[in-house]
């Protein structure tokens, strides 16, 4: 088989390591940083807020093999979020096949290979393919509003912990998942918070009945209704259990359902309710420590922070392998470049309803399986080369998106996933053929053990089924 290179070590990346190293497909992974998790990892530059807690339940965030601990809550903490990844890593043998502290500077098309490039090194190594898994929440993107500012302007992305919100007025400007969930985070620790939002969008609760409402959409999802038809009954359901948007002092979204994409924010909305958080439109200037707002209204702040997203950005590739200029993905259901059979990423989309690991995950067996099936299986990779040059399946939930840059690369997970299990078994035997290692079970009880950690010790969790 030929060699592959796989950079990063993140929540997409992983699943890669281990479908490569399950089907016995030469590669070499390279991980920037010393641990794996990317932006889960707390010694990352690209960490996420201390705080933060994922949006996504554990059913829908876990990898397809590797249960989440019985213990772990339904939405799980940056910490517990790391220390699932690192026990998937030591589980599956994973660290042994990384290299850490290693930064890929460039890779570069050769012929039908490709060159990659690894700082502090002389010389390019040649690969037969890459896949991409860098993630794309880490390169902040900063708007530029009139006027000058006197306080503090830091992005949502440079934001740790909550020390710089201590004792200060804050503004947090994005109501994305982020930007929600810092404005709550401030009523804890600042003196004043203020929130805008360029737009309101759909507020969710996280639990509806008692259980995470990313699973009630994905059961509801598998109802042999029409889209419009379900779409009607999120609606008549949130309208009874949110209710109108004008009593939290919101503005009423210009958009329906999922028509964007909805901030799951229960905590936040609790704060809105009690007076904690005061919103208000897109800003119109700076002056000094005076924000002015498109209403006209103004307020004093000490500290902006902007929760106001991330570019897709490749820094060792060309952009334009994977995006347009609009931010629109140019890859065959996100993951597989339409020309080239040696290029794949990982993890470039935004899944609603559900998480990217997961995906991430069925990602990773797919691209095994097409690159089994082209060494052992040429009508099937042949079928399936056809499919991903001409192919531009609906992936959503059916819906025109709000024209934002945010919903580039939106994908609904139910209806992903399922396409993607439907190739799996379309590939048959490709699809679960090894090369060098046994199967994995299905059905696994696992107890995770520290090995190869350069972190230590994971505390011993109880056994679980999937």
């Amino acid at each position: 088989m030929k060699r592959y290179c796989i950079i990063g070590a993140g929540a997409c990346g992983l699943p890669a390591v281990k479908a490569f190293k399950e089907r016995g497909i030469p590669f070499d992974c390279f991980e920037s940083e010393h641990d794996v998790g990317g932006i889960w990892n707390p010694d990352s530059p690209h960490a996420v807020f201390e705080p933060t807690h994922l949006n996504t339940s554990k059913r829908l965030t876990r990898y397809t093999d590797f249960p989440m601990p019985a213990e772990y809550p339904q939405f799980l903490s940056r910490e517990q979020a790391h220390d699932y990844l690192r026990a998937y890593a030591r589980h599956f043998d994973l660290y042994t096949h990384i290299s850490f502290g290693r930064t890929v500077e460039s890779v570069l098309r050769h012929g039908s290979r490709w060159q990659v490039k690894i700082a502090n090194e002389d010389e390019p190594r040649d690969y037969a393919g890459v896949v991409v898994a860098n993630g794309h929440h880490w390169d902040p993107k900063f708007p530029s509003y009139p006027g000058s500012f006197d306080g503090e302007i830091i992005h949502s992305h440079d934001l740790k912990t909550t020390d710089k919100l201590q004792g200060k007025r804050v503004l947090v400007v994005g109501a994305g998942n982020s930007g929600c969930d810092i404005a709550a985070e401030a009523t804890h620790c600042a003196t004043d918070v203020v929130h805008s939002m360029r737009r309101s969008y759909h507020f969710l609760p996280k639990f509806i009945f008692g259980r995470p409402i990313d699973v009630i959409t994905d059961l509801t999802a598998r109802w042999p209704l029409p889209r419009s038809v379900l779409r009607a009954l999120y609606r008549l359901v949130l309208s009874i259990v949110v209710g109108p948007h004008e009593r939290y002092g919101l503005p009423k979204p210009d958009h329906k359902l999922f028509e964007a994409h909805p901030s799951a924010a229960a905590a936040y909305l609790n704060h809105l309710g009690l007076g904690r958080i005061k919103t208000k439109p897109d800003i119109e200037r700076l002056s000094g420590k005076s924000v002015e707002f498109k209403d006209g209204s103004r307020h004093e702040v000490d500290l902006i922070v902007l929760a106001t997203g991330y570019h897709v950005s490749v820094p060792f590739m060309d952009r334009d392998l994977f995006v347009d200029e609009g931010g629109h993905s140019r890859l065959f259901i996100n993951l597989f470049h339409r020309k080239l059979d040696n290029l794949f990423a990982l993890g470039l989309l935004q899944p609603a309803e559900g998480s990217f690991w997961q995906l991430a995950d069925y990602q990773a067996q797919l691209v095994t399986s097409f690159i089994v099936a082209s060494e052992t299986n040429a009508k099937t990779a042949d079928w399936f080369r056809t499919l991903k040059a001409t192919a531009t399946p609906r992936l959503d939930h059916g819906v025109t998106y709000v024209d934002s840059e945010r919903h580039r690369l939106e994908v609904q997970h139910y209806t992903y996933r399922t396409y993607i299990k439907r190739l799996l078994r379309k590939f048959g035997r490709a699809s679960k053929q090894h090369f060098a290692c046994a199967p994995y079970s299905e059905k696994l009880t696992y107890q995770t053990v520290p090995a190869h950690d350069p972190k230590g010790d994971f505390p011993a969790k109880a056994s679980a089924e999937l």
